[in-house]
């Protein structure tokens, strides 16, 4: 018996030291950012004192086992707090974490002699990436799937115990519970997912997405149908390759640009194997972080040099209006052809609040790409629908979703889905999202009826005396194509009362088309016209201080009209619209004028003109929504708009008393530059071919008033010049803070500098001159008119304030002969402007 227990004791000893050395710690998890609950992918996960570690995959998710005995399991990325939690070895448990994002802070670094490492790998992906930038594919193809989420963000505890917001509090602690123990949720706003078919032919610049499903729920749209026109890939084009990649349609540096090497440090930090891909993986930093560049990691390809993924982000530190903080996460794959495609991207913009007792707002976008077929192009013909949706894009069911989504939703994104109804119907938030609409809009509705526009409710000039306006346009609630819209105005002075009435008929909506017919009696200056057909316009800074205040003031050379017209407007290809107008206007001059032979001088002169106007409108990158009867642009900063006009005048149709022609082209565009800022060009020309009243001739737009105006002359008095052939140029270079951000003193205020310089010249006909004779105006020499200007903007994120400075017709002389000619007006050679516009 002593024998056989002296052999089991040690055999047993040793048979258990074999099954522990076999046993296995293994844990899976996923690794959430803390404010946005969403994945955080690339994350290094790793075991205290070993060598065993792995990272976390685009949603965020790992698994790591071990053999070895370790109390504890760590998660590090750069720009967030290290984290431990502690673990139960010999067994599987799911370990989740939630991170916190810190200032990215570098440590020393040990610079020895010869090449950086890094900024050699760095040299050779820009020497590379035009082999690897998918916009010189002839053509892509893919299926695309994008979600986006929106939340309201920096909710307080005190915000959470005002009793107002208990019907709130419920919702948000029921999403505290399901985003654990180390976040708290934030309140959702809108989300949608849209999955497409999504075909480019770069070649020609053209692009067809085929929308096959969207689910999209919005607290604060009119009509919800717009959210599906804004959750496509337009706005997630982001390509590295390229020197500018842009967030919020602001320009930052890519660290592959062919200048980035004068902007960024780059520092070697580890290589690995990713997809079978040995990677470098390159630390970028902005030389000064107050520049426009971005903050993070690459993963460069070893030999090849292509960007194999990316982790970048915007810091607190740049000057970028209202945005805390943005990240960029990529995943690319080569395609047959050599560029290389993304095949995954999230997106994180976590804006700031104005004040520390305001919310924030956080948007969340995620896009998967697949099944890409490249360089097999399309017929053009297949193009001519920039956006088709099917059938039953809105009606697909849970089992197509569950079957389709690359990622299943996660508990807390399924419940805010179905929260975001609850949250539209609460008092506070509909009253919140009726505030902003009024403000964004200038419209009060009022259910089927909008009031407004609030810019317009006071206007002062010589004739009217103070004047008051109130008007009106119908919504979506009154009619989905019919629009009825007008105004009703009074002037004090001379007790009148102006009105204008249209109505207008939505024809189709892809592609767009509209007509309409429109009466309209009113006062207006001379030299302007009314806009009777607009789209909200998100990309162009409005003149809304000038525009008020230009009609308020020493105002005198005024028209009385009546107008009438019917118009159609039609989107004929991507990108070229037209509009075909016929109108009719009896103008009454309430100033002396004297017209030819027709006319006696000093007395009121009537006339008519019957005009047939054909404008014709070409921007090819330029992206509109539809909601509910309006159409919104968001602007077009990638490619040129041009613009045409050709009018004709009809003698004698509808009492007409001139035949003539007349047309001008404009050409704008916006420069992108990234860290050397943009410039903003418009140029503009035209011809009268006949003789017309002066009133009918190119009157250069001026500016009496003390507030800024784009593409105007600001040291221009009103009706100054008068001319039948021209050439006008406006120009702005926007800096971006270029060399404030390099001033100690300046660079924590966020200032930006601007310079700009307007131009004209114009030129009047002999017979123009004589037709149009013993007028006050003025006709230029052969010295064309000149203005200049530097300013700051962004003073306080919005308020702008530019010196002028005017070049020309500044001689005694020419003042002396003005100030008689126009009683009360006077030339000055300086002034001030200020403005109101927001750029981020």
């Amino acid at each position: 018996m002593q024998f056989k227990q002296f052999f089991f004791i040690p055999f047993l000893f040793v048979l258990t030291n074999v099954v522990v050395a076999q046993q296995k710690t293994i844990i899976t998890g996923r690794v959430t950012e803390a404010i946005t609950n969403s994945g955080v992918p690339f994350a290094n996960i790793y075991f205290k004192g070993g060598t065993i570690g792995t990272v976390t995959d685009f949603e965020g998710n790992y698994t790591i086992e071990t053999t070895v005995f370790h109390d504890s399991i760590y998660v590090s990325l750069i720009g967030y707090r290290s984290k431990a939690k502690g673990i139960k070895n010999w067994r599987t448990q799911s370990i989740n974490f939630q991170i916190a994002a810190e200032a990215l802070n570098l440590g020393s670094v040990e610079v020895k002699p010869g090449v950086n490492p890094a900024v050699r790998i760095i040299k050779n992906a820009i020497a590379k990436k035009s082999e690897y930038n998918r916009d010189n594919l002839k053509s892509v193809q893919f299926i695309s799937y994008t979600k986006q989420e929106g939340d309201v963000d920096n909710i307080t505890e005190r915000m959470r115990k005002r009793k107002f917001l208990n019907d709130v509090t419920r919702m948000w602690d029921k999403l505290d519970t399901l985003a654990g123990t180390d976040s708290k949720a934030n309140l959702p706003v809108f989300m949608s997912e849209i999955v497409s078919d999504v075909y480019i032919s770069t070649d020609g610049k053209k692009k067809r997405e085929d929308v096959k499903a969207i689910k999209a729920k919005f607290v604060g749209m009119k009509d919800g149908s717009a959210l599906g026109q804004l959750t496509g890939t337009d706005f997630q084009n982001y390509n590295f390759c390229n020197n500018n990649v842009a967030i919020q349609a602001k320009d930052f540096l890519s660290p592959i640009a062919d200048n980035a090497l004068a902007f960024y440090n780059y520092y070697l930090v580890d290589s690995m194997v990713i997809d079978s891909f040995k990677c470098y993986q390159i630390d970028c930093r902005p030389k000064n972080k107050r520049d426009l560049a971005y903050t993070g990691m690459l993963w460069i390809t070893d030999s090849t040099y292509a960007i194999k993924q990316l982790d970048l982000g915007i810091t607190k530190d740049v000057n970028f209006n209202l945005v805390d903080r943005a990240r960029i996460q990529q995943i690319l794959i080569p395609t047959s052809a050599g560029p290389w495609v993304p095949v995954q991207t999230r997106v994180m913009i976590d804006y700031a609040a104005l004040t520390e007792k305001l919310v924030s707002m956080i948007l969340r976008i995620y896009n998967s790409n697949e099944q890409y077929v490249v360089n097999q192009p399309k017929e053009n013909t297949f193009f001519e629908a920039r956006t088709t949706y099917a059938e039953d894009v809105l009606t697909k069911d849970s089992t197509y979703w569950l079957n389709t989504r690359p990622e299943a939703l996660t508990p807390l994104e399924a419940e805010s889905f179905n929260m975001i109804d609850s949250v539209r119907n609460i008092p506070l938030i509909k009253n919140a999202v009726n505030v902003l609409y009024f403000l964004f809009s200038g419209y009060k509705d009022v259910g089927p009826i909008d009031f407004g526009n609030y810019t317009n409710l006071y206007a002062y000039n010589q004739y009217e005396g103070s004047r008051v306006r109130l008007g009106f346009r119908t919504n979506a609630k009154f009619s989905k194509n019919w629009i009825i819209r007008g105004y009703g105005a009074y002037g004090f002075r001379d007790k009148g009362f102006k009105y204008n009435l249209q109505l207008e008929r939505i024809l189709t909506r892809y592609p767009w088309s509209k007509a309409g017919i429109q009466y309209r009696s009113d006062i207006d200056q001379i030299g302007t016209n009314y806009a009777y057909s607009t789209n909200i316009n998100l990309g162009q800074t409005p003149n809304n201080l000038n525009n008020t205040f230009s009609h308020i003031g020493n105002v005198s050379k005024l028209v009385y009209k009546n107008e009438s017209r019917i118009w159609y407007e039609r989107d004929v290809s991507r990108g070229l619209s037209t509009r075909l107008t016929l109108q009719n206007i009896r103008t009454t001059p309430l100033y002396p004028v004297a017209f030819g032979d027709q006319f006696s001088l000093f007395q009121t002169s009537k006339f008519s003109i019957t005009e047939l106007l054909v404008d014709t409108r070409y921007s090819l990158k330029e992206r509109f929504v539809q909601n509910g009867t309006e159409r919104i642009s968001f602007g077009n900063n990638k490619s040129p708009v041009i613009s045409l006009n050709y009018t004709w005048g009809i003698k004698k149709l509808f009492d007409g008393d001139f035949s003539y022609h007349k047309a001008n082209i404009s050409i704008s565009n916006r420069f992108r530059m990234a860290i050397l800022g943009y410039s903003q060009v418009m140029v503009k020309a035209g011809k009268v071919f006949s003789q017309i009243p002066y009133t009918l001739l190119e009157i250069p737009r001026g500016n009496e008033s003390y507030f800024y105006g784009n593409n105007i002359f600001n040291k221009m008095n009103y009706f100054e010049f008068v001319s039948d052939q021209y050439v006008q140029g406006f120009w702005q270079h926007h800096f971006n803070g270029l060399l404030f951000n390099r001033i100690p003193l300046l660079k924590r205020l966020n200032i930006r500098e601007v310079i700009g310089g307007n131009i004209a010249y114009g030129t009047l006909s002999r017979k123009n001159q004589i037709f149009n004779g013993n007028n006050n105006y003025t006709v230029m020499t052969d010295t064309p008119y000149a203005e200049v200007s530097a300013g700051i903007e962004n003073i306080l994120n919005v308020i702008r304030i530019d010196y002028v400075y005017r070049l020309t017709y500044t001689d005694a002389a020419y003042k002396m002969r003005y100030a008689e000619q126009n009683s009360g007006n006077s030339i000055s050679n300086w002034g001030i402007r200020v403005g109101l516009q927001f750029n981020f």
